[in-house]
This record gives C-alpha cells, sequence and structure tokens, in this order.
C-alpha cells in the first residue's frame, strides 16, 4: 500500500510542478495538498484522487499538444516532447488506477 501512496504523490509532484512552471501557484498549491486527503479514511478520497489522476493524465496530453504544435512552428523536432508527455500521461493515469489495490480496498472500506 505504501508503494503505490508513493507513486501516486510522485505523480501529484509532476503535477504540481506542471502549474508551476505555468506560472499557476494556485493550483500547484492545492495539486500538492491532494495527498493529504489520504489521511481521511473515506472511500470518497479514493474516488477523488483517481478523479484527479485521470484528470491529470488528460491535462497531460493536452499541454503535450500545445507544446508540440509551438515546436512544429518553430520548426523543430517533435518527436522526444511526444514521448515524454505521452508517457507522463500513462504514468499519471496508472497511478490512479493503481490506487484499487485490495489492501487500499480493504484500508479505505471499498467493496463493489
Amino acid at each position: 500500500m505504501r508503494s503505490r501512496i508513493i507513486n501516486y504523490s510522485f505523480m501529484i509532484i509532476l503535477l504540481a510542478a506542471h502549474f508551476s512552471r505555468a506560472n499557476n501557484t494556485f493550483l500547484a498549491v492545492l495539486a500538492l495538498g491532494l495527498p493529504l486527503l489520504l489521511l481521511i479514511k473515506k472511500k470518497w478520497v479514493i474516488y477523488v484522487l483517481q478523479g484527479v489522476s485521470y484528470l491529470s493524465a488528460i491535462i497531460w496530453l493536452y499541454s503535450g499538444y500545445q507544446y508540440i504544435q509551438l515546436r512544429v512552428e518553430a520548426g523543430h523536432d517533435w518527436l522526444r516532447l511526444l514521448l515524454i508527455m505521452g508517457a507522463i500521461a500513462l504514468y499519471s493515469a496508472w497511478s490512479g488506477y493503481w490506487l484499487r489495490s485490495s489492501k487500499i480496498e480493504e484500508a479505505y472500506n471499498i467493496t463493489e
């Protein structure tokens, strides 16, 4: 369970760094506070954090698309950027999916 929480926290740090780079301090600080929700042992916490994870993947894909457009307009190589942003988007989605382990479901009383 600990490894899954560490994995999720690292994904949140990446998202906060992305927001910070875009000069959006409010969203960066808000993102950094999200793992603290894990201290609340309710099933809605896992659903919210999963939703944030999947939304994060969409944010990475959209940002990647925007950055690729800028690189294409400038005439620079964009394939490496596509691979990196795609990998981060997959990692973000995977982090949310990975929150649904049996130990986490047991700790947060999720039964489906």
